[in-house]
């Protein structure tokens, strides 16, 4: 298998479905900013009624370097993509890609160092999952991407 990269300065091509990825980006943006928020201002968790005793026997210790995450990447970053994607930029399919792994990084992470799940756990695992397809099949039909 040999994979080919082709960078384009111009705007992309922005197939269909790609307007179901800026959806995507904006819920997930939309929904990570005040939780970033809230873990940032009350680090123990509380002001999300999460029990602080989730977060103490992890690396993290408390909420504050998962909710700069959120705020930064999950949030703000989702929604800069959103515009990127809008705008057709040449590295909107690329950060699709990027965020959408960084997003299912993000949930594997909570899974494996959270007692419990909760039902938008496993939906922003799809919601990452779907990115990730999206931007596989983006780069793909632009050709900015050749691997079969």
């Amino acid at each position: 298998m040999k994979a080919q990269v082709a960078l384009r300065a111009a705007g992309v091509e922005r197939p269909g479905y790609v307007w179901i990825a800026v959806a995507l980006e904006v819920v997930t943006g939309v929904m990570a900013i005040p939780v970033g928020v809230m873990f940032l201002l009350d680090p123990t968790g509380v002001m999300v009624q999460l029990p602080p005793g989730w977060i103490e026997a992890t690396p993290f210790g408390s909420y504050f370097v998962p909710g700069l995450y959120l705020l930064l990447v999950n949030g703000f970053g989702m929604l800069a993509l959103a515009a990127l994607s809008v705008r057709r930029h040449w590295l909107a399919p690329w950060l699709t890609g990027t965020l959408g792994v960084g997003l299912i990084v993000w949930i594997a992470v909570e899974i494996l160092v959270m007692p419990e799940t909760m039902v938008l756990t496993w939906v922003f695992l799809a919601i990452g999952l779907g990115l990730g397809f999206a931007a596989l099949f983006w780069l793909r039909q632009t050709r900015q991407l050749r691997i079969w």
